[in-house]
């Protein structure tokens, strides 16, 4: 087994999704708040995410501190897993579990919502996210730090 091989056998999915959205990050120059917007919304006990994502975008979203309900409100995606892809058409639901990180490629213009709990009646938007996920600057770390290793066995593999 030659060391490309070898590495990719050892990552886990975190760290492979880390290493995508940190190779991602370097060569896109999509500007997500005005391409996959956000509208903010309350139910009692509840912070509402709505998010626009862009037919034929792959979409990472931030790891989760805890479960929530998702719901695709229109269109199609394939979700994108450890497991392999499973395809999603409107109306469809899920409940994901805390550590959850949505990957996704959309094949066509998507509507999502997140239900998260706001059991403060909170309507503090950046207080709501720190809650609701892990900073996305822990992935973009692993992922540099996915791609050092990456380089290294590119490296070694050219020197075969």
């Amino acid at each position: 087994m030659n060391a490309v091989a070898k590495l990719e056998a050892e990552l886990s999915w975190p760290e492979k999704v880390a290493f995508l959205a940190h190779r991602f990050q370097a060569i896109t120059d999509m500007d997500h708040e005005k391409d996959c917007p956000v509208k903010h919304s309350f139910e009692s006990g509840v912070y509402v995410r709505e998010m626009f994502i862009p037919a034929n975008t792959l979409f990472i979203g931030r790891e989760h501190r805890h479960g929530h309900r998702c719901v695709l409100v229109s269109g199609s995606v394939v979700v994108i897993s450890a497991d392999g892809e499973t395809p999603l058409s409107a109306p469809a639901e899920l409940m994901t579990v805390p550590g959850y990180q949505m990957v996704l490629r959309a094949l066509t213009d998507v509507v999502g919502r997140t239900y998260h709990p706001n059991l403060t009646e909170s309507r503090d938007i950046a207080a709501l996210e720190a809650e609701a996920f892990h900073p996305a600057e822990e992935v973009f770390t692993l992922g540099r730090v996915v791609n050092r290793r990456v380089e290294e066995a590119m490296t070694c593999l050219a020197q075969q």
